[in-house]
């Protein structure tokens, strides 16, 4: 018995000291789990908008502005996104450190221990800011610095010390950290106001709110006058949200938090009794609000449109597919990359229709100028063969980036899109810069192999077939005609199969059967061993309006394709709720989409 109360003495001492690391080390793995594989297309999409380049003059350029040391730092980690379980590592170190520093604040003014829990509010606020695909990770190392400087400060004793850390940090962290150093500001004045108020010393606290004030205040004022930057952005940051005008009210409520909680902690009264009981009420209670809190802050539409963006990047053609089976896409975006998917599978003639389709808008969307939308259009027009048409969307999605930054994907685009129109000095200035980089660089240094070699670019798998299928003369690109470029571009080479699919799939869109009959013909020369389903259903749809009976078409229809009209015409002419039953029936046809979608 004597043993047993022994064990169960120190059980209760050992959780006693290590229960708050227990629940930053669950907290961690619920946010390494989050982003791995609840929103990990957030982080791919992160890390293609940004190049990071191991150069000294882009180090000088990032240190040129205030704040330039955090969104170096932050860029140097955002590259490890590439991997995503790497990023979801590196995001989950940083909350986690991020709420030790919250909680040593809070316990450097006398906070119990029953109120950890509570140090997770601010970092599950930034949680959910950092849903938002436009909110940087700048402002995660910013606080990261900013807390840090405000642990050193807690640690001086002497008042003088404490003056001349003022004095020197404070445009250093202004500097380094951007415009959170307001925090740090905050903090301070109301840790020493608290302590005039103490020792009894109303007036010394007012001067230590002016004089702490004016030097955090004045130094995005002093920094004005050697950056050209707006007085409001100088104020508010500069590289924590990729639109430069915009500042976010969640910042200044998390500013404002982070300088509060610390104090609130400490005054919060002590719990004699029942410790363990209110401790795990607030886990409880905290994990409710976090739960709640971050999936407000996620929306999944944008990270499923992200994930097909992130399939086709890495030309993952039957994942999408596979994808697309369990859940239709309906955005223009993700409808662009399905249909990618199944051109370069073979499968467009077949089974278009078996998915949503929203028109030529998700076939070859028009162009549009922002930095996503382009895309997934260039990636098409890339596959096509319509090369130049491809290097334009690549750019213009490049130099649309909102934060100026340049794109380590768009870089390597436009890199081959040279190389295969054998533009060898242009591909050779993308591949120098992506040879400074650290998961391109392989890649650049094979790449940079090809410059000025003909026969060896020929041979290549992608390139060398991308070369063949191109357009080689001059002649006015036309997007509002763009089944004559498709046809043009597959008169060029009949064995561009998928020029001539997308062909087709234009024109059956638009719903302009008369075009479809038109160049259906042509499909004579792309090797087909059967005519593709959806071909099938507008070639028999066609021939019924203008006959009664199937004898003498002049294709070979699947006979489950004539019943299967036969069927349609019926419903569709005698049934009253004929849209419901046909949707349910005959939802996967082109008879649907031509005559029920709008």
């Amino acid at each position: 018995m004597v043993n047993c109360k022994i064990v169960n003495d120190s059980m209760y001492i050992f959780l006693k000291k290590t229960w708050k690391i227990g629940v930053s080390i669950l907290f961690g793995i619920a946010v390494l789990l989050f982003w791995g594989s609840v929103y990990p297309a957030h982080l791919s999409y992160q890390e293609q908008f940004q190049l990071f380049l191991f150069d000294a003059d882009y180090f000088w350029e990032r240190m040129a502005v205030p704040g330039g040391l955090a969104d170096y730092v932050a860029e140097y980690l955002t590259q490890f996104y590439y991997h995503v379980w790497a990023g979801a590592c590196i995001l989950a170190f940083l909350y986690v450190l991020l709420q030790r520093l919250v909680w040593k604040l809070a316990k450097e003014q006398g906070a119990a221990d029953v109120y950890y829990p509570l140090s997770f509010l601010p970092i599950i606020v930034l949680w959910h800011f950092m849903g938002d695909e436009n909110a940087m990770l700048s402002l995660a190392v910013a606080l990261l610095l900013v807390l840090s400087a405000s642990c050193w400060y807690a640690d001086l004793k002497g008042k003088w010390q404490r003056v001349a850390y003022i004095l020197i940090v404070f445009p250093l962290l202004y500097w380094t950290a951007g415009a959170a150093h307001f925090i740090f500001m905050g903090w301070v004045i109301v840790r020493e106001f608290r302590l005039n108020l103490k020792g009894k010393n109303f007036w010394g606290g007012v001067g230590v709110f002016w004089g702490v004030g004016l030097w955090g205040i004045g130094c995005p004022l002093l920094a004005s006058m050697w950056v050209q930057f707006p007085i409001y952005r100088l104020m508010g940051g500069i590289g924590y949200y990729r639109f430069p005008a915009v500042i976010p009210w969640i910042e200044i409520g998390l500013a404002v938090l982070l300088v509060v909680l610390p104090f609130l902690l400490a005054a919060l009264p002590v719990l004699k009794k029942k410790p363990v009981f209110y401790g795990v009420l607030q886990v409880v209670a905290v994990t409710l609000f976090g739960y709640y809190y971050v999936a407000a802050g996620c929306d999944m539409d944008k990270e499923e449109v992200m994930e097909y963006d992130r399939l086709v990047r890495n030309k993952q053609w039957q994942e999408i597919i596979g994808k697309a089976e369990k859940k239709s896409p309906t955005s223009p975006f993700s409808v662009t990359c399905l249909n990618l998917a199944l051109g370069k599978t073979g499968q467009m003639g077949d089974r278009m229709f078996e998915f949503y389709q929203n028109g030529t808008e998700g076939l070859l969307p028009e162009f549009r100028r922002d930095f996503t939308s382009p895309l997934p259009t260039s990636e098409a027009y890339y596959h096509l063969g319509m090369i130049n048409t491809a290097q334009r969307f690549t750019f213009e999605a490049m130099e649309s980036i909102p934060n100026f930054n340049k794109s380590s994907r768009c870089f390597k685009r436009l890199a081959e899109t040279n190389l295969i129109n054998g533009q060898y000095e242009v591909a050779a200035k993308y591949l120098r810069a992506l040879r400074k980089t650290l998961f391109y660089k392989d890649w650049a240094e094979e790449a940079m192999t090809y410059l000025y070699d003909e026969e060896k670019i020929n041979a290549h798998k992608e390139w060398g077939w991308l070369r063949q299928i191109r357009y080689t003369e001059d002649f006015l690109f036309s997007d509002r005609e763009m089944d004559i470029m498709l046809g043009l571009l597959y008169q060029h080479d009949h064995r561009n199969r998928m020029a001539f699919e997308y062909m087709l799939a234009y024109v059956l869109q638009q719903r302009d059967l008369e075009r479809f009959m038109k160049y259906y013909p042509l499909g004579k020369h792309a090797g087909y061993d059967h005519i593709p389903r959806s071909y099938q259903e507008a070639l028999v749809y066609v021939w019924t309006q203008t006959h009664k009976n199937f004898q003498g078409m002049p294709w070979s229809i699947s006979p489950q394709v004539v019943r299967d009209v036969t069927e349609f015409a019926r419903i569709y002419t005698s049934q009253q709720n004929a849209r419901q039953m046909l949707e349910a029936r005959f939802g996967s046809t082109y008879w649907n989409y031509l005559l029920l979608r709008k």
